[in-house]
């Protein structure tokens, strides 16, 4: 699948420079393309692998180069009045190779949050070509003015692209991590789980390509009309490859090639999401089974999504095998589309409308304190 990956803000800039970073080391074909588009020069100057040309600085009349301040209204402003220089520059990408464009950006912060809705929006409505996000929301206590910042944006986002996939930083935070090495972490799971997802039909050799290949056609379909989605990753060490693996099997024993799977999809599923929810509520699912060919047990596949179809709201589970002969693990992918139940997600929303309410009543407190005041000998007064 080739997408053209839009890193928006400081969180997504470098997420795309990580996409980018990863696709140059992989041994599939290319299959990412990414541009960054900031308010900020120092995050575009931050970046390592995106070229400068591809490197978008908007407001600058506006902000002078430095940012917006979590200030996500001016962010959408922005973007509106330059849209034509971002979408200008899309234009150069090869936008007719391209399979989807992906969006990512922080909901927090003020230029990923009120760009990427205005980015996604113009995208739609002059290409075919569908309009994904990968939304990252802050955790818990990462404070009111970034809950309020992930709703409103949030809220305008969805109607504008095809599927928002969600992630919540608060499902992968540590403690005693610096937030650095939360966030490289979180941002290397991205790419992992986007990486396999995109890649799973992009082989080189014949030892690459799968016994039922997921190809971009069925990503596509199961994201279609997907609203919030979900993408679930796990892995299990495949103990014993290699000689001892041969020699058990010439004995006659074997190692639980379909279990390994089932219990794997199972583990992403229920454990590892990237935003946790009742998986139970989505409506489509996709997944995909990595490792050894010899691993990649055809009944363990069947039996997995069968059990995903059995436990699903929805009826459409598409799945396959991305064969990598040299790993030493079998892991998976699970993209789960429509999800109706999402509690993280409501419990945001309901905090959001409340300090949304508390702003609101900031100004009358403004008034009273300015009254108090009024009433009050001042310095000059008692000369």
């Amino acid at each position: 699948m080739k997408v053209l990956i839009v890193g928006i803000g400081q969180a997504g800039g470098k997420i795309a420079d990580q996409f980018l970073m990863d696709d140059r080391k992989s041994h599939v074909p290319h299959t990412f393309e990414a541009i960054a588009i900031n308010t900020a020069v120092s995050d575009l100057t931050g970046l390592g692998y995106i070229p400068n040309k591809d490197r978008i600085l908007v407001g600058e009349t506006l902000v002078k180069g430095h940012g917006v301040g979590a200030d996500n209204k001016k962010a959408a402003q922005i973007a509106e009045d330059d849209i034509e220089i971002i979408l200008n520059r899309i234009s150069k990408s090869g936008v007719s190779n391209l399979d989807a464009f992906f969006l990512v950006a922080s909901l927090g912060g003020g230029t990923g949050s009120g760009t990427i809705p205005i980015v996604a929006r113009h995208l739609k409505r002059i290409y075919d070509e569908p309009v994904y996000a990968i939304a990252v929301i802050p955790a818990d206590n990462e404070g009111d003015i970034y809950t309020l910042n992930t709703a409103r944006s949030l809220k305008a986002l969805l109607p504008n692209c095809d599927a928002v996939i969600v992630v919540d930083n608060g499902a992968f935070l540590k403690s005693g991590e610096s937030v650095k090495e939360a966030y490289d972490r979180i941002n290397g799971s991205i790419v992992k789980r986007l990486g396999i997802l995109c890649r799973a039909g992009e082989a080189r050799s014949r030892s690459q390509v799968g016994e039922k290949v997921v190809d971009a056609s069925e990503i596509i379909n199961t994201l279609q009309g997907g609203g919030i989605c979900s993408i679930g990753y796990a892995s299990e060490e495949i103990k014993g490859a290699g000689i001892l693996s041969k020699v058990l099997k010439k004995k006659g024993y074997e190692l639980g090639k379909a279990s390994r799977i089932l219990s794997v999809v199972k583990h992403a599923v229920k454990e590892n999401l990237f935003l946790p929810c009742d998986y139970t509520s989505a409506n489509k699912a996709l997944i995909i089974i990595a490792g050894p060919p010899e691993e990649l047990d055809r009944k363990g596949i069947e039996k997995a999504r069968e059990w995903l179809e059995d436990t699903i709201a929805g009826t459409e589970v598409r799945g396959g095998d991305y064969p990598l002969p040299k790993s030493g693990y079998v892991g998976c992918v699970v993209l789960l589309a429509g999800i109706a139940n999402a509690p993280r997600i409501k419990t945001m929303l309901e905090r959001a409308k409340v300090v949304q309410e508390k702003i609101g009543v900031e100004p009358k407190r403004e008034k009273d304190l300015d009254k108090l005041l009024g009433g009050i000998e001042s310095i000059e007064d008692a000369k």
